[in-house]
């Protein structure tokens, strides 16, 4: 692959043009003012807006306390209305288009939204609950990360004949919906697991002293720790039969791109986020620290998985690119069992598991063993094994 070149100028001619809008793979490219790719916004719009919509009227059971204590009001709602006139645009656009049934949808879900009260929904109760999902997370992760990725891997495709969505696109959007509306019980989950489990091995001293430390020498620190047992944790996946059924279920991607990080088994989610914050909940990190790894996780985990290609081989030696992850999900045998790092190559490196040939992989997935390709076989995949032994 050529190194990365982006040339704006590039934008403005009908083919590249063409490239962009080429979102679906059952129907072909969108074209320019056919309707469709107005009718598809308007319908995610509405979507979006009435899930936000219901997170303002239930902020307690539909938002993450964590993330809730720093939303600033006012530009969630400006956001919300900018969200919601959107979707009323593409949706007549739509309908002026005769993408009746989509567009149609889109201003029903919109219409819903708006009784329910729409921008100016007044802030629900706020008192704690036991029980909550992340709709929020869902919405805003959807807006931002779908967005940002999608530009990306438009401007600058591994892959250029890739459609946004590909094939088995919507069987990823329900592991992302589902994996963002858990995360409040993950967190509680973890949080339960590493205080009652672990409390008892957190030694001031030591706590305090990793508190102390500049802001950037913690986040690198916590960058290093996770990673040490992030390696162990997913050199297990592949090497334990349960556990590499799990597993199995992340690699059955045929094809990369920014919503293929989301194919997990909520299990796997489960036992490698506990098994991570375990270093972090012993050492003490500051908030700050943690709080900004959080936000580099979700991007880099996203980016290591995108059908982008960036030559970033000058970072290789120390950091895990696409390339290196994308190595990782390689069909072919010599990639098999190589790449567990998340964060620093060099660890692969240390422990012989490194595999960086030229170029990148041909294929991805895992074969013969492959799931079946629906949410359901994805869920029970893991236990399929225990019953037939």
């Amino acid at each position: 692959m050529m190194p990365y070149s982006f040339n704006l100028s590039t934008l403005a001619r009908p083919a590249s043009l063409r490239h962009w809008l080429r979102l679906r793979p059952a129907r072909g490219a969108f074209r320019i003012g056919d309707g469709w790719l107005a009718a598809y916004l308007s319908l995610l719009f509405g979507v979006l807006s009435l899930g936000a919509v219901l997170a303002f009227h239930f902020p307690a059971h539909l938002t993450i306390p964590e993330l809730r204590a720093n939303y600033d009001i006012p530009t969630l709602r400006a956001g919300l209305g900018a969200l919601m006139i959107l979707s009323g645009l593409c949706g007549v656009l739509g309908l002026v288009r005769k993408r009746l049934t989509v567009a149609g949808a889109g201003l029903a879900v919109l219409a819903l939204a708006a009784l329910l009260g729409g921008a100016d929904t007044p802030l629900g109760p706020l008192q704690a609950s036991p029980f909550y999902i992340g709709l929020d997370w869902f919405v805003l992760g959807l807006l931002s990360t779908g967005l940002v990725f999608i530009l990306l891997e438009k401007a600058a495709p591994l892959r250029e004949h890739q459609p946004v969505l590909r094939e088995d696109w919507s069987l990823d959007l329900k592991h992302f919906f589902v994996m963002h509306l858990l995360l409040g019980a993950y967190l509680a989950g973890t949080n339960f697991l590493l205080v009652h489990g672990l409390g008892w091995a957190r030694f001031e001293p030591v706590t305090e002293f990793i508190s102390s430390l500049p802001f950037i020498v913690q986040f690198f620190a916590i960058m290093l720790a996770v990673d040490l047992v992030e390696y162990a944790v997913h050199r297990a996946y592949h090497s334990e039969a349960f556990l590499w059924r799990i597993h199995a279920v992340h690699h059955s991607s045929k094809q990369m791109d920014w919503l293929a990080s989301s194919r997990l088994h909520v299990l796997e989610a489960l036992i490698t986020r506990t098994a991570t914050l375990a270093p972090v909940f012993l050492l003490g990190f500051d908030q700050a620290a943690v709080n900004a790894y959080a936000l580099m996780i979700g991007f880099h985990a996203t980016f290591i998985h995108a059908n982008i290609d960036w030559d970033l081989r000058w970072l290789e030696p120390v950091f895990v690119t696409p390339r290196h992850h994308h190595w990782h999900h390689a069909e072919e045998v010599a990639a098999h069992n190589k790449n567990f790092a998340v964060h620093f190559a060099f660890i692969d490196r240390i422990f012989g598991t490194l595999h960086m040939p030229e170029g990148w992989p041909e294929e991805y997935g895992i074969g013969a063993e492959e799931p079946a390709q629906s949410y359901r076989a994805h869920t029970l995949h893991p236990f399929k094994g225990l019953v037939a032994a």
